[in-house]
């Protein structure tokens, strides 16, 4: 298997693993809706996690497209 199919295939992987954290803060945002907690602590809640959820989303995403780009061709680095 050749080097740059496996950027692929890692790049795409990063990308599951976004779209699957997604969908785990999805269900986190279902749960905390104020049927079981008052408004205020389902804010919390959903606002805490969503920024770690979103900070864990967004490195996948860049790692995902530097990947990507390695498996097109383009070098990064030094």
């Amino acid at each position: 298997m050749s080097l740059s199919r496996l950027r692929l295939l890692a790049g795409l992987g990063a990308l599951g693993a976004a779209a699957g954290l997604v969908a785990i803060y999805a269900l986190v945002v279902f749960i905390s809706l104020p049927y079981g907690i008052d408004r205020t602590e389902s804010f919390i809640a959903i606002c805490s996690v969503g920024m770690l959820f979103l900070a864990l989303v967004l490195s996948h995403v860049v790692y995902a497209r530097i990947l990507l780009a390695a498996a097109r061709g383009k070098h990064f680095g030094l």
